[in-house]
């Protein structure tokens, strides 16, 4: 979604708003590929965000005021912004439409909205692109991408970087930046799975030129350390020390991790072939994913990318965000850190390749 009547002339950061930090990456083309000249992040208080709105923007504009001015490296030094919407809280669908023109269109998709997002249409934007097609199918129908965003969540936004001095440049759900980011780190050329695999869900994007499929698994990597303490006996921080250290890889506690989790996973593994097989089922030409990107903050525990490669017989790949970035001499970040900077990175990245 892109605010309109702004100058583009401009450098652009992006800034990614999760539930309790801030992250914003700024990156500027260079030698063919992109270079990294800033990035950081600040922490804000938990409760100054409800049901995706910002409550109390004064206080998360005072947290991070210090860290936009002084970044953990390098410098931000654009006033535009790409930033993320939640993806949970935002409706996107592809639309299948007979061909018309632009006019008929803009009504077609309002029209599609109205059935599909049960919320008012008042109380939402709505925006929409055609998504690239074949010469053939595009004789036949216009697929478009419909998103619709709550007005209330938006606007609270717009005020905060008001408060912020700066400027939002452009608004896109956080799975559409983190695909963005995987898909240019791995310059993968094949359909692509990316599952950012987050402490509160699982979010699926089957991706061929463009993001085709969306969907949510509402189970994460809080999920699995719940079912850990309560089988396990343990405490809420022996369990993720647990899960990152040992996982459900080769180790003595492995048939009491798995025998704590199994449950869990195999719903997922369950959703993700359904989501695959609706794609498949749905594609002109039946096209396999030939890819699953893993990314998220449960990624990284050991013995899942085997135990889905088994379940699901599909490559897989951990992705790295900033695969493909020249960082120069700005800190390194490690491995947990860095992948807490790949909405960021994704949503910079549209502004950098537009």
């Amino acid at each position: 979604m892109r605010v309109p009547l702004i100058y583009r002339d401009q450098p652009v950061f992006g800034f990614d708003i999760g539930s309790r930090t801030a992250k914003f990456v700024q990156l500027h083309p260079h030698s063919g590929g992109h270079q990294v000249t800033g990035y950081g992040y600040a922490n804000f208080p938990v409760d100054a965000i409800a049901e995706g709105i910002i409550a109390d923007p004064e206080r998360i504009a005072q947290a991070l005021k210090p860290a936009l001015a002084h970044p953990f490296a390098g410098q931000i030094s654009a006033r535009r912004a790409a930033v993320s919407l939640p993806v949970a809280k935002v409706f996107t669908r592809i639309l299948r439409l007979p061909p018309m023109t632009a006019a008929d269109l803009e009504q077609a998709v309002h029209f599609e909205a109205e059935q599909y997002v049960p919320v008012p249409m008042n109380d939402l934007y709505i925006d929409y692109e055609t998504v690239k097609a074949s010469l053939k199918s595009a004789k036949q129908h216009t697929d478009v991408l419909m998103v619709a965003a709550p007005r209330a969540i938006v606007d609270s936004y717009i005020k905060l970087f008001d408060l912020l001095g700066l400027e939002v440049d452009s608004l896109e759900t956080s799975l559409a930046a983190i695909t963005r980011a995987m898909i240019s780190a791995n310059r993968s050329q094949r359909t692509s799975l990316v599952v950012d695999f987050g402490s509160k869900s699982a979010d699926l994007a089957i991706y061929d030129q463009v993001i085709r499929l969306t969907g949510t698994i509402p189970i994460g990597g809080d999920d699995l350390t719940e079912a850990m303490v309560k089988s396990l006996g343990i405490s809420p921080d022996q369990a993720q020390e647990i899960k990152y250290k040992f996982g459900i890889g080769d180790s003595g506690m492995q048939s009491k991790i798995m025998e704590a989790i199994e449950g869990r996973l195999t719903t997922v593994v369950a959703e993700v072939k359904k989501v695959v097989k609706y794609y498949q089922e749905r594609s002109e030409d039946k096209a396999e994913v030939g890819t699953l990107i893993l990314t998220g903050g449960s990624a990284s525990m050991p013995g899942l990318v085997d135990y889905l490669y088994k379940a699901l017989n599909i490559p897989i790949i951990v992705g790295n965000p900033w695969l493909n970035l020249a960082t120069k001499k700005l800190p390194k970040l490690d491995k947990l850190e860095a992948p807490m900077y790949t909405t960021a990175i994704g949503l910079a990245l549209r502004e950098v390749q537009a």
